[in-house]
């Protein structure tokens, strides 16, 4: 007997995990159903593609505030479960680009917003070429020099160095500093009048079509990201930009050698771009939906998924609406059932949870950025995020998206070890998709988080999650299919469970462990 008592106590020591907890054991009865339903009415034409300041977003606010009382979840913003903010939205109605005497097209050649509240609007200034535009101490790098580009017009490109120089930033993975986003912010925060990014297939790392879908309806900001001299915000086709400098003759492929030295400094191109116009604008209210479940601490995981997609094109012929079924449909079903699960085991937490469903992530997570900013960031010790869930069948992995940033990395290779998977790395790196979603919001604040996902290695062998981002990523075929498995949709949810069950029974706090390739605000 003696004998039997040592070895059951060792197979705790040294295999914990070995029965089924009840809480897997819930996990696997969940059913199809559950899963469908929320995808199935966030991705309804009658919601019309959930963009912020519309009836189907607001359908949608109200809809995820129903869900969360009927899970008897508790407000989670001043005894209110929704959080308002204000939005500035502007739609560019007429476009006039003019470039060293060449008119540019709308749509065809360029895309942009002009982001004051005027009808009708002009802009002029000197070209200047800034590279990459990037400016950073991590890899001692400086674009700008000491060069003045105050309402001047800018044109950058896109991406970092490093994806043609493999031994400078992260080689071919992208880092913060080649998002479009960056560049936006370091223009404007230098005082330039208008940027233009230089749009290829390959650095953006999706087609025109996307830049076309993303940005000509009505684009939407914070009223404090405006506070800025950045009037003109834009993408150029690299072709239509090469035909604008030959007739100056001025050789792209040249300049683009230049930008890859530490001695760059910025190309005054020796024209003028004028800009003309019409335009809409509005104020607009916005609202995050949030819901808290109490833990033994205040200490808190964020879990959160954005409800907003981009809307409609009034000018599309035939299906015009963005249903955003898997972006981010079902995303937010799978925060839903995380959340319906661990009310379930509420008794058993330690930390308490946020469920935070937040808005306006397609114009630049500002839901999730307006959240973070004026919360108690003090209480929060990670925030787990999904975004655009897989659908289809098993995958052979599971996948942290900025995991490899903290000590989250480290958890989830214990815990696919445990269900016998694989630990895996998106193949789609290059593309920064860790800046690309709500978890940014919080990790540039300090905060360690994730995107998880299943891996894109399904069962089959076949990688359908790959081809989605590739072929159906923001465009009217994003729609809601009753045939869909959504067994990735269920490892997804089990491994977030998983997670926040092992943060909870062993009141871990996730640390960032590398250097982090992105600034950290208020430090």
């Amino acid at each position: 007997m003696r004998k039997i008592m040592i070895m059951f106590f060792l197979a705790l020591v040294y295999f914990p995990f070995l029965p089924a907890s009840q809480l897997e054991k819930r996990i696997e009865k969940i059913s199809l159903s559950e899963m469908q339903s929320v995808v199935e009415f966030l991705a309804h034409d009658l919601l019309e593609g959930r963009a912020p300041g519309t009836r189907g977003g607001e359908l949608s606010e109200i809809y995820m505030r129903s869900i969360f009382k009927l899970l008897d979840l508790e407000p989670g913003f001043n005894n209110a479960y929704l959080q308002p903010f204000k939005l500035k939205g502007f739609t560019i109605k007429k476009l006039q680009v003019e470039a060293n005497g060449i008119n540019l097209r709308y749509l065809d050649d360029v895309i942009g917003t002009y982001a004051r509240e005027k009808k009708e609007f002009e802009l002029e200034g000197d070209a200047v070429f800034i590279g990459f535009g990037i400016k950073t101490g991590l890899w001692k790098w400086d674009d700008y020099k000491d060069f003045d580009i105050k309402n001047k017009i800018v044109i950058a490109r896109v991406n970092d160095p490093g994806m043609y120089l493999s031994n400078i930033f992260e080689g071919k993975t992208l880092t913060y500093f080649g998002r479009w986003t960056y560049h936006i912010e370091e223009a404007a925060r230098r005082g330039a009048a208008g940027i233009i990014l230089i749009h290829t297939d390959e650095t953006a790392g999706y087609g025109w079509n996307v830049v076309e879908n993303s940005w000509s309806g009505e684009e939407v900001y914070l009223e404090s990201d405006l506070k800025n001299n950045l009037r003109f915000r834009a993408w150029i086709k690299e072709a239509s930009l090469r035909r604008i400098l030959e007739a100056r003759k001025i050789d792209l492929n040249q300049l683009y050698q230049r930008s890859l030295k530490r001695d760059f400094k910025p190309v005054d191109l020796g024209f003028k771009i004028k800009i003309g116009g019409k335009n809409n604008f509005r104020e607009l209210s916005n609202q995050n939906v949030i819901a808290h479940l109490p833990g033994k601490t205040a200490k808190r995981i964020v879990v959160s998924a954005h409800i907003d997609h981009l809307g409609k094109d009034e000018r599309k012929r035939g299906d015009n609406i963005f249903n955003g079924a898997i972006d981010n449909g079902t995303a937010v079903a799978s925060m839903v059932l995380v959340a319906k699960i661990l009310k379930e085991f509420e008794k058993d937490l330690h930390y308490s949870i946020t469920f935070l469903a937040c808005n306006s992530e397609e114009a630049g997570l500002l839901g999730s950025k307006y959240y973070v900013q004026h919360t108690n960031r003090d209480t929060i010790i990670a925030n787990i995020n999904f975004e655009s869930t897989p659908v289809w069948e098993r995958a052979r992995s599971i996948m942290g998206i900025g995991a490899r940033f903290s000590t989250f990395e480290d958890i989830l290779k214990q815990l696919a070890r445990k269900e016998g998977l694989e630990y895996s790395y998106f193949s789609m790196s290059n593309q920064g998709f860790f800046y690309r979603s709500d978890q940014f919001s919080f990790g540039r604040y300090d905060i360690p988080a994730i995107w998880i996902s299943a891996g894109e290695d399904d069962e089959s062998g076949e990688k359908k999650y790959t081809r989605f981002w590739k072929t159906r990523y923001h465009t009217v075929e994003d729609e809601y299919d009753p045939r869909w498995k959504l067994e990735g949709m269920k490892q997804t949810i089990k491994f977030a469970l998983l997670l926040i069950d092992h943060l909870n029974k062993n009141k871990v706090v996730p640390r960032w462990k590398d250097r982090l390739t992105f600034p950290i605000e208020n430090k």
